[in-house]
């Protein structure tokens, strides 16, 4: 079945109808392909191992790599990372925006991460859709660029929607 596509209205943001379903898409589960601040991201709830899964046999990634999270807020952040009074100060001038902190998990985070890696990554992407989407979701989103694993990164919709067709949810 192809994937619903939603359409972001005026200065890239989502009507209310639209971030609900696809906050309510995320916390089921499914996979997403979205916007971001740089280019096109592929996500879905990060607090469902098997909804990762799917991630790394679309990429075709290494499964010891791991998937950077979304949130949609410095103090969602928190929950999930150690803020370092550096890093502190870096989310305070970056966030929302293109800046991804990795730094140790918390112990919430170590549910995020492979038991090998020491740290999480973690970005509150600034795009006015995704944004809405994760403060409507309120789960953390295993993310990672929308191509095939060492393929260049997609920048627009209609190339995501040839890459993926029916391989993502919504």
């Amino acid at each position: 079945m192809p994937a619903r596509v939603l359409t972001a209205g005026p200065g890239g943001s989502f009507s209310p109808a639209d971030a609900a379903e696809a906050a309510a898409a995320l916390k089921a589960g499914k996979l997403l392909a979205f916007p971001t601040d740089t280019v096109y991201g592929l996500g879905t709830n990060a607090l469902n191992p098997q909804a990762a899964r799917r991630i790394y046999a679309l990429k075709v990634r290494e499964a010891r790599k791991p998937l950077p999270i979304l949130v949609h807020s410095v103090e969602e952040a928190r929950r999930w990372i150690e803020l370092t009074p550096a890093a502190e100060r870096l989310a305070g001038r970056f966030w929302p925006g293109a800046l991804t902190l990795v730094l140790k998990p918390t112990k919430k985070g170590r549910r995020l991460t492979s038991q090998e890696s020491e740290t999480l990554a973690v970005r509150v992407p600034a795009h006015p859709a995704l944004s809405a989407v994760l403060s409507e979701a309120g789960v953390p989103v295993a993310s990672t660029s929308a191509n095939l694993s060492g393929r260049p990164a997609l920048a627009s919709g209609a190339e995501v929607r040839e890459a993926f067709r029916d391989s993502v949810d919504l």
